[in-house]
């Protein structure tokens, strides 16, 4: 019998490497605001990682689009080397971008990368690249939150789903639910343009 996700050592050094990222994008420059990683062999290397990570500038309590781009992807890079099943790491990026702030400029960057990969074709071609795909579905999810009751936000959504379901294995590339979500990807498309 496997044990449950939440019981294996990955799942708290992801949860560990999701919560030291967002500490980072939150800009806490005060030591004691911030709270000590858990003392394991495993989250200590990570977490040091993230901390050694040099900045340009003295930190005025914001991060600059930059410094939050290095952050989010060292961090989905880390989640797609895990060794979790692809429903743990969908899940894990996804929960790091509900979280994320993303700068303006590098919101409308996500906009329209996705939309330019959904035009493409590119967006479900490449399903056995984790990194790739999990890319995707932070960027989806943070257009998404961002455009939440828009246009933009629902084909967002509808990005995400296709996205999330095909990497996991829940939906084929061709699955009627899939070309329905594209479809509803089209109409919203024509609302924005």
């Amino acid at each position: 019998m496997k044990k449950p996700f939440y019981k294996r050592w990955v799942f708290w050094v992801i949860v560990i490497v999701v919560g030291g990222t967002i500490g980072l994008l939150t800009g806490n420059d005060d030591p004691a605001d911030q709270a000590t990683p858990a003392a394991t062999e495993e989250a200590q290397p990570v977490v040091a990682e993230q901390t050694a990570e040099p900045t340009a500038a003295p930190s005025t309590g914001e991060t600059s689009s930059e410094e939050s781009s290095i952050n989010w992807e060292s961090a989905i890079k880390q989640i797609a080397q895990s060794d979790t099943d692809p429903t743990q790491k969908a899940d894990a990026a996804e929960v790091l971008a509900k979280d994320y702030e993303p700068a303006a400029e590098e919101l409308k960057d996500f906009e329209s990368q996705i939309v330019e990969e959904y035009n493409a074709q590119n967006y479900l071609a490449h399903i056995e690249d984790t990194e790739y795909m999990l890319i995707n579905i932070f960027k989806a999810v943070v257009v998404e939150k961002a455009h939440e009751g828009t246009p933009l936000g629902d084909f967002a959504f509808d990005f995400y789903q296709n996205t999330k379901y095909t990497y996991r294995g829940v939906d084929a590339v061709d699955s009627e639910s899939v070309k329905a979500n594209e479809s509803q990807m089209d109409k919203a498309l024509a609302e924005i343009k």
